[in-house]
């Protein structure tokens, strides 16, 4: 398995006796794949990921004395994640949609690629087993 093909975790910003939802905290590496987008309906559980940054995290040793960034998704990058082309997204957010409802709103779907992948598993190559 490719280092790109896993969700890659480095650390965790939330302090550790508010663990009640862990998720909050999570900070992922742009190096792998995406976590689970969900609804996010507040709470700050938007995936973070790391890009450059000048102060110091808790992160693992190997990536202590680097310098990151952390950032949420955009709403765009989280259509993008569930297969929803540039264009329509663009449509969706010139009628004004708010950034908390775009995001609500990539959560609330399936990537359609998924989607596609298990009404073809359950559908056709099942059809000749009947």
């Amino acid at each position: 398995m490719k280092k790109s093909d896993i969700i890659i975790q480095v650390g965790n910003i939330m302090p550790e006796r508010n663990f009640a939802n862990p998720q909050c905290g999570r900070i992922y590496s742009a190096d792998g794949i995406s976590p689970t987008i969900n609804t996010m309906g507040g709470g700050n559980r938007e995936p973070k990921i790391v890009t450059d940054m000048e102060k110091e995290l808790k992160l693992p040793e190997e990536l202590k004395w680097k310098n990151f960034r952390i950032r949420k998704l955009t709403p765009k990058e989280c259509f993008r994640l569930m297969g929803v082309d540039d264009a329509d997204i663009d449509k969706m957010q010139e009628t004004g949609i708010s950034v908390t409802a775009q995001k609500k709103l990539a959560g609330n779907s399936i990537v359609v690629d998924v989607l596609f992948h298990l009404f073809r598993k359950l559908l056709v190559e099942t059809e000749g087993n009947g």
